[in-house]
C-alpha cells in the first residue's frame, strides 16, 4: 500500500517508528479506530475518565490508561491529560479520531514538543481549512466553483444588500468551519439576528438551493503536492445526532461527475501540499452542477466505508506517512468494488440500556452495553451499522435486515426511525437530496 521513499525520513526530521497508538477519540469512533489499528497489527491505548473506567468499550484497546482529572468539564478534550496519558503509557503517537480534538492545534504542537507523533492533520493545514476566508479563496483558485455569496459579513446591517439580491430562503454560513451552525433564514429581521450572534466569526450569506446532495470526497496527500481520490460518499440524509445515512458510493453521482469532483478535490488539495487523509465537501444541485462547501482536515466521518469500497485502509495510510512512508499510489490502480452503506443510531434520551442485541456484531460499532447507562454528551450515536454489498440493492437490503433485527431497550433512540428510512421508496431510488431551502436545514 505504502512504500519506503529514498531519503523521505531525511527530510522529515520529526519522523520516528510507530508501534503504539493511543485514541484520543471514545465512544464507536474510538471503538472503529481500536479494531483498525489492532487489524493492522499495531498496539492500541484507550483513555478513560474515572466516570468510564469500567467501560465496555475499553476492552477493545491492547492498553487503556486513565486521564489524569484536571477539573475540565470534559477530561476527554483536556489537552495535558490526553498528553500525560499517551506518555504514561508509553505511545509513540496519538491518533485524534475525526470529532473535536482532530481540530486541536493546542494537541498537535504539544505532542510535537514531547517528542509524540500527531495522526491529524499538520498545523498549516488545519489552520487554512478551517477558516472559510481561506478555504473558499483557495477552492476558487482551484478551479473549483461556489455558490454565489458575498464577502464575510460581520456588521448586521450589511446584510440587507444580500437579502435583495438572493431573496429568501438564504444560507449563512458561519466564517469558520465548526464555530458555529450554518442557518437558513427567511426574513431580514432573522438574517441581521444571525449576523449579530456570530460576532467576529461573521457568515457568508449564499444563495440557496432548492434541494441538493452533499457527497464527501476523500483525499490523500502526501505533502509533495501528489495525492488521490478514493471516491465519495453520501451525507444528505440527517438525524439527531447528525447525518443518518450514509453511501459509497452515492447514487446520483456518476462516472463523469465522480472524475470531476475527485480530480477537482486532488487538485485543489495538492496545489497547498496537504499531507494526510483529508475530504472536500460538495454540494450536487439538481442539475448535477458541483459546487465547493467546505475542507476537513484529518480523517472524516464515514471513512470506514471507503474502506470497505476501495479496499484502502485509510489509518493505516495516516500511519504510514506519518512514519515517513511514500503515498505509493496511483490514481489508475483504485478502483470501487461494490457498494458500502452505514446508518448511525442516536440516542434521544439519557437513560440504562436493559437489552441491546445486533444480528451480526462485526458489522456494528458500538461502545455501550447492557446495563449502562447512557447519556447525549458522551454518546450522542449509540451503535454505527455497516454493510457492504455487489450492488446498492443488496448493500441496502441487509443494512435493513439488520436494523429490523436490532434490539436496544431501556433508552430512547431514533432506530425506528432509521428501519422507516430504509423503507421509503424515495431512498430506495436513490432520491436522497436534502431539501436545503427548508427552515433548519442548511449544511
Amino acid at each position: 500500500m505504502v512504500g519506503q521513499r529514498a531519503g523521505y525520513q531525511g527530510r522529515m526530521s520529526d519522523v520516528r517508528p510507530i508501534q503504539r497508538v493511543l485514541v484520543a477519540d471514545r465512544g464507536e469512533v474510538g471503538v472503529r479506530l481500536l479494531r483498525t489499528l489492532d487489524a493492522n497489527g499495531l498496539e492500541s491505548v484507550a483513555v478513560f475518565s474515572d466516570a468510564e473506567a469500567d467501560a465496555p468499550w475499553l476492552d477493545e484497546a491492547a492498553y487503556a490508561v486513565r486521564i489524569p482529572p484536571s477539573g475540565t468539564a470534559d477530561p476527554y478534550f483536556d489537552v495535558p491529560g490526553i498528553v500525560t496519558a499517551a506518555l504514561d503509557s508509553g505511545s509513540d503517537a496519538v491518533h485524534p479520531g475525526f470529532r473535536g480534538l482532530v481540530r486541536s492545534a493546542e494537541l498537535a504542537r504539544t505532542l510535537h514538543n514531547v517528542g509524540l507523533t500527531w495522526l491529524g492533520p499538520r498545523l498549516d493545514d488545519l489552520a487554512w481549512a478551517l477558516d472559510r476566508v481561506q478555504a473558499r479563496s483557495r477552492a476558487r483558485d482551484a478551479g473549483l466553483e461556489l455558490l454565489p455569496s458575498s464577502p464575510l459579513l460581520t456588521d448586521p446591517d450589511a446584510v440587507a444588500p444580500w437579502v435583495e439580491r438572493f431573496g429568501f430562503p438564504m444560507v449563512l454560513r458561519p466564517g469558520r468551519r465548526l464555530a458555529l451552525r450554518t442557518r437558513v433564514v427567511h426574513s431580514l429581521a432573522e438574517a441581521r439576528r444571525a449576523v449579530a450572534d456570530a460576532g467576529e466569526v461573521g457568515v457568508f450569506a449564499e444563495r440557496a438551493l432548492a434541494e441538493a446532495r452533499h457527497v464527501v470526497v476523500v483525499v490523500v496527500g502526501d505533502g509533495y503536492g501528489n495525492g488521490v481520490h478514493l471516491g465519495e460518499h453520501e451525507a444528505s440524509l440527517v438525524g439527531p445526532a447528525g447525518v443518518r445515512l450514509r453511501e459509497c458510493p452515492s447514487a446520483g453521482v456518476d462516472d463523469a461527475l465522480r472524475k470531476r469532483i475527485g480530480e477537482g478535490a486532488v487538485e485543489f488539495l495538492s496545489a497547498h501540499r496537504y499531507f494526510g487523509v483529508g475530504a472536500v465537501h460538495f454540494l450536487i444541485g439538481p442539475d448535477g452542477q458541483p459546487w465547493f462547501l467546505d475542507v476537513e482536515p484529518g480523517l472524516p466521518e464515514g471513512f470506514a466505508l471507503h474502506n470497505q469500497v476501495y479496499g484502502v485502509d485509510l489509518v493505516a495510510a495516516q500511519v504510514a506517512l506519518a512514519s515517513g512512508e511514500e503515498l505509493g499510489w496511483d490514481q489508475e490502480e483504485i478502483h470501487a468494488d461494490g457498494v458500502a452503506a452505514e446508518v448511525a443510531i442516536a440516542l434521544r434520551r439519557r437513560g440504562k440500556i436493559t437489552r441491546l442485541s445486533f444480528s451480526d456484531p462485526s458489522c456494528v460499532d458500538t461502545a455501550v452495553g447492557e446495563g449502562q447507562r447512557v447519556d447525549l454528551a458522551r454518546y450522542p450515536v449509540i451503535a454505527r451499522v455497516r454493510t457492504r454489498g455487489p450492488t446498492r440493492h443488496a448493500a441496502l437490503v441487509r443494512l435493513r435486515g439488520m436494523l429490523e433485527a436490532a434490539v436496544v431497550e431501556g433508552v430512547e433512540t431514533d432506530l425506528g426511525e432509521c428501519v422507516a428510512m430504509l423503507a421509503d421508496r424515495n431512498v430506495w431510488e436513490g432520491r436522497t437530496a436534502r431539501r436545503i431551502a427548508e427552515r433548519g436545514q442548511g449544511v
